[in-house]
């Protein structure tokens, strides 16, 4: 018996252990783009695999089947966006390994325009999820000034509320469009990849790196900055969801996140924290997270933090100011 059909076989005798709309949409978002956050969700296009190959790994990441050193945190479901996080061993880094990798970032993001995003391959930390290699990138960011950027929400129709400051110290001063966290690439960055590995071996380059073109996101992002007199920064973001029902992500974390769930204005919440964090002013992010539903449209807010000083408690006061 071929491992498709094992796979196949072995995919319809537990199904019952896993959510009953694995849908097509996963399926296509599966492997195209391998986006790492400490955590990205995985949005995709389709490649040429048999669609029960597709969905027989799918069911090995969500429902852990067959699948050493993973374990789900959460799922939230709504109409039209379904998120879930996972941890993900392959994501474990010692600390000079995490400086070693924010220090390349941050010497290929000094060198990009605004709006511009870059593949960096990482000969040292070269490592595969499920057969897809962990791609590590940087964007940067094409930070809109504070009036520019209500009148771009505005001019989007973008109704979320946006307060003025939160804590009593963090000031709204600027927005972009993406998420601090995130690092998203087009349809090229496989291709990239590939071609930096040769070199590499050719060259015995431990990094090189590549622009690579947009992603075409099936969720729009919109982060808010908040900044407080000592610098430190505060991130509201927006992730909305307003076209066909059923988008799904996959966010990896390290193993070591700490997670807890928690009741913000009715609604189940997620704290999570890890101190591996490749992006941000600091390795240490702490995230709280919901999904609501409104107006044909499902929003997954973030309200984060690379503060070292701003504790659990502080973020999560933050959060409940948006009720």
């Amino acid at each position: 018996m071929s491992i498709e059909q094992q796979l196949v076989e072995a995919f319809e005798r537990d199904s019952r252990k896993c959510p009953s709309d694995l849908d097509d949409r996963i399926v296509a978002e599966y492997r195209q783009q391998l986006m790492l956050q400490r955590g990205e969700p995985f949005m995709s296009t389709k490649r040429k695999m048999p669609k029960f190959v597709l969905l027989a790994v799918v069911f090995v990441m969500l429902c852990g089947f067959a699948y050493a050193g993973s374990k789900l945190l959460f799922t939230d479901n709504k109409e039209k966006l379904s998120v879930s996080y996972q941890t993900e061993q392959q994501l474990q880094f010692k600390q000079e390994d995490v400086t070693r990798i924010r220090g390349s970032l941050a010497e290929v993001k000094a060198q990009l325009n605004p709006g511009e995003t870059a593949v960096v391959y990482l000969k040292d930390y070269d490592r595969e999820v499920q057969g897809s290699p962990i791609v590590y990138g940087i964007n940067q960011p094409a930070v809109l000034p504070l009036d520019t950027w209500k009148a771009a929400l505005q001019e989007r129709s973008i109704g979320e509320k946006l307060p003025d400051t939160f804590l009593g110290t963090f000031k709204l001063v600027e927005g972009m469009e993406t998420s601090p966290y995130q690092f998203s690439f087009g349809v090229d960055g496989y291709k990239l990849l590939d071609e930096m590995k040769a070199e590499s071996k050719k060259s015995g380059s431990g990094m090189l790196w590549r622009k690579t073109d947009a992603a075409q996101d099936l969720i729009k992002t919109y982060t808010s900055v908040y900044r407080n007199a000592a610098n430190e920064s505060l991130y509201l973001t927006w992730q909305i969801a307003d076209g066909a029902p059923g988008v799904k992500a996959l966010q990896l974390v390290p193993p070591n996140t700490i997670y807890e769930d928690i009741k913000i204005g009715g609604l189940t919440a997620h704290y999570l924290m890890d101190d591996q964090s490749l992006f941000g002013e600091s390795p240490k992010h702490q995230d709280v997270t919901w999904l609501s539903e409104a107006g044909g449209k499902t929003v997954a807010y973030h309200v984060q933090t690379d503060s070292q000083a701003m504790t659990k408690e502080q973020l999560i006061e933050a959060a409940k100011s948006l009720f």
